[in-house]
């Protein structure tokens, strides 16, 4: 009986498999596809910086918009790094703005001890802004907006004042104040028109008194909506019925 005949033996594959190269064809095209994105692409280095900052709490410096084509010839090569910002130096300048507001509001202080006028004046100092308050009794009769005669002479030592260190005041704006009493009257209709009023009468006086130019001065009127005291008591509504001198420095410390 004739034996039976072998079938010869494949051959065995060497190497990877052949869907190893299909893999690689496509992770390839991937790539090349994402590359090709990021070649139509440029980064916003202000917005990068903004985003940064958000997070950090630290400041970023962008050198500069990354320009994929500059990349690709080597031209450059930028990065966005957080370096510490050098502190400015003030100058002689600055530093006799500083030292002549504080002398300034040394000088209000002064004057007011001197002349026993905490009943109606009291200062303050934060920053770089000096809070004068003048109490309304001391400028105007229950209602009215014209000055009373014996309140000029205390306005104009204030005038003088500011002119004498006109050099380190910026910005100074006149606010007025009355308390929650509710007024109407044929003149004003209520305390925010009130407050307005003898606001730009104090300018006016002020404008025409000061040597500090006119453009260094403002006046706008609160009514009873920026108290300092509850309105409680009669005291506390005395408080709260004011003219405030809001003094900016020159040189601003931010």
């Amino acid at each position: 009986m004739a034996s039976r005949r072998k079938k010869p033996e494949q051959p065995q594959e060497e190497g990877a498999p052949a869907w190893m190269n299909t893999y690689g064809d496509m992770v390839t095209l991937v790539l090349t596809f994402f590359v090709l994105l990021f070649s139509f692409s440029t980064i916003d280095a202000k917005k990068w910086e903004e985003l940064v900052n958000s997070f950090s709490g630290q400041r970023f410096v962008a050198i500069q918009p990354l320009d994929p084509g500059a990349l690709e010839h080597g031209e450059y090569s930028e990065t966005v790094t957080a370096e510490p910002q050098p502190s400015v130096k003030p100058t002689t300048n600055d530093i006799e703005a500083m030292q002549q507001f504080d002398e300034l509001y040394q000088k209000i202080r002064d004057h007011i001890k001197d002349n026993k006028l905490e009943a109606k004046l009291n200062v303050e100092k934060n920053g770089d802004v000096i809070l004068l308050h003048i109490t309304d009794s001391a400028l105007f009769d229950s209602g009215k907006d014209v000055i009373k005669p014996d309140a000029k002479k205390l306005l104009k030592k204030v005038a003088a004042i500011f002119s004498q260190y006109e050099r380190s005041i910026k910005m100074i704006r006149i606010e007025g104040h009355t308390d929650n009493v509710p007024i109407h009257t044929a003149r004003f209709e209520n305390n925010l028109i009130l407050s307005c009023s003898r606001a730009s009468t104090v300018w006016e006086y002020f404008i025409d008194t000061s040597e500090i130019e006119p453009g260094r001065y403002s006046a706008t009127g609160y009514g009873e909506y920026h108290p300092i005291a509850t309105n409680k008591t009669e005291e506390d509504k005395a408080k709260n019925r004011r003219v405030d001198f809001v003094i900016e420095s020159i040189e601003r410390l931010d």
